[in-house]
């Protein structure tokens, strides 16, 4: 009866705890020794990322309380739930960072802005740039077209101003000429004939 009690208040608080995440992953934990562990907390914490170890059929129950129902398949077994982010690929591509140190820490999916995704999505995902660069690409892929569009559009004003230029040039040339033919002396009169 006690027990039973305690269960659901560990539910109750994973629910509540959970319940306003959207950006999670669930590992295996089972076989992380120790001191593996406390390397992994520690540097997870740096990057104020939590850790919480979980009791499978209580997460499974929590997460059917909460409505994630998809992520209730990846809790089977020594389970942690790893959130604390809100740049989700910094999440994931954090995880995927520690499973190559501590081989015995496996990634058994998640939910990535509350849709259930899989260990391979995961990997796939953690290969993605971080936020601030993908903002970048995307400010770059989209002043491309502006600029192309600008270019286009300066064009006849650029071909407009060279022909202006052109026509002054033309026009400077033709005043300097014209007071040098002035400045010439004049040729000199017929000499008087006597009568």
């Amino acid at each position: 009866m006690v027990r039973s009690r305690v269960n659901t208040l560990i539910v109750e608080e994973l629910a509540s705890r959970y319940r306003g995440i959207r950006n999670c992953m669930v590992v295996n934990y089972q076989g992380v020794d120790a001191l593996h562990a406390n390397e992994l907390r520690k540097g997870l914490r740096e990057k104020k990322i939590n850790l919480e170890v979980v009791k499978d059929t209580l997460a499974n129950l929590a997460f059917k309380e909460i409505g994630s129902v998809e992520a209730v398949g990846f809790f089977s077994g020594p389970s942690a739930i790893v959130s604390g982010t809100d740049d989700p690929v910094a999440l994931v591509r954090t995880l995927v960072e520690w499973t190559k140190k501590v081989p015995a820490l496996k990634i058994k999916g998640g939910l990535l802005e509350g849709r259930a995704i899989s260990s391979q999505e995961v990997e796939k995902l953690s290969k993605l740039p971080p936020r601030p660069v993908l903002y970048a690409q995307i400010a770059t892929l989209l002043k491309a077209p502006v600029s192309r569009l600008a270019t286009i559009l300066a064009a006849p004003l650029q071909n407009l101003r060279g022909a202006l230029e052109a026509v002054k040039d033309k026009k400077e040339k033709e005043s300097s000429s014209k007071p040098e033919t002035a400045s010439k002396p004049e040729t000199a009169s017929k000499p008087e004939t006597g009568g």
